[in-house]
């Protein structure tokens, strides 16, 4: 007979923890005041919960089971940390009571890894950034890039190249879709033509392998990912996505993110002025700006594909899906 009470092995791929479970296990371990609630704020490459306390706000993320090795999370935490302590505008990491900034869940589907942020200060505009607001993050930005330039890790992380950004996202996206079906076999094989147009591009344009046109990127910075306060100060949260790679990456990921959104173009042009303010683009940096939007579109594409098992379901990835976001690959103008 099976033993009912026994926990299930393998019987959950991605597990939304309830609050007290939070509460008692885990906000415990980072705060000594009391917390007074704990709520889901947004389910998607991981989990992201507003903790209110008694002295103030804070975000809790809890990382997917497969999305990020703990060498992974320790980089971006210690660069959050690193920038915090030059004073830069990021939602700084906080640390356990014993020093550390991760916590681990032993869950269903196995280690998990908690994170606790402060909260950073305003509110998120989104689409309804404006020029001022736009100006500043790209002059955050470009700070950012200029500090992290001393920056060294004692931690791994994945390299914002061509293997990262185009085969790994081709991989995954293939994976989606049977290719015995004759539309299907055409678009992907459009998609990877693209993909060869895009490396050929950056290989003729031949930036510098060092500082300052490469080093630490952000990797998803966009106006989603900053809080606004009412004098239009930015502050940064959300580095999952950083990483070593070419600072005009950073700049396209951007400009990608506000087409997308169908933010002005004055805007975006906004983004670019306030960047230069602190550190100017070579000629070969802004040839690369719409190349690089290019990669950030195919790998916003393949991390939404390899996210289908867990969190967004196979369903949201029709025949349709390739053949649009193919469609605006194609069109997209920076």
């Amino acid at each position: 007979m099976t033993n009912q009470n026994k926990p299930f092995n393998n019987c959950a791929i991605h597990c939304v923890f309830n609050s007290t479970f939070l509460i008692e296990n885990i906000l415990s371990k980072y705060l000594s005041e009391v917390v007074v609630s704990c709520k889901l704020l947004k389910r998607g490459l991981n989990d992201t919960y507003l903790v209110e306390s008694e002295v103030g706000r804070y975000i809790l993320r809890v990382y997917r089971r497969e999305w990020r090795k703990k060498q992974e999370i320790d980089f971006e935490l210690e660069l959050l940390n690193f920038l915090h302590n030059k004073g830069e505008a990021v939602a700084n990491p906080i640390p356990v009571k014993n020093g550390v900034f991760t916590t681990e869940i032993d869950s269903p589907e196995g280690l998990r890894y908690a994170a606790m942020f402060a909260y950073a200060p305003g509110k998120a505009v989104n689409q309804k950034i404006n020029n001022i607001q736009s100006y500043n993050l790209g002059k955050l930005l470009a700070k950012i890039h200029t500090s992290t330039d001393s920056f060294q890790s004692r931690f791994s992380r994945p390299v914002l190249d061509n293997d990262y950004l185009l085969d790994w996202s081709i991989k995954n996206i293939r994976n989606l879709y049977d290719e015995n079906y004759d539309e299907n076999k055409v678009d992907l094989s459009d998609l990877e033509e693209e993909i060869k147009k895009i490396k050929q591009q950056l290989e003729k344009n031949k930036l510098s392998l060092s500082a300052p046109e490469y080093g630490i990127c952000i990797g998803d910075l966009h106006s989603g990912n900053a809080h606004f306060t009412p004098d239009n100060k930015p502050t940064l949260f959300d580095f999952d996505q950083c990483g070593y790679g070419w600072r005009a990456f950073d700049i396209a990921k951007f400009l990608h993110s506000a087409i997308q959104q169908n933010i002005d173009k004055e805007i975006r042009i906004k983004f670019i002025e306030g960047y230069t303010t602190i550190r100017l683009l070579s000629q070969m940096e802004q040839s690369a700006i719409p190349i690089f939007a290019k990669a950030a579109h195919i790998w916003v594409m393949g991390i939404a594909a390899s996210a289908a098992k867990d969190v967004l379901g196979y369903g949201s990835f029709d025949r349709d899906w390739l053949k649009k976001k193919l469609a605006m690959l194609r069109t997209l103008n920076i």
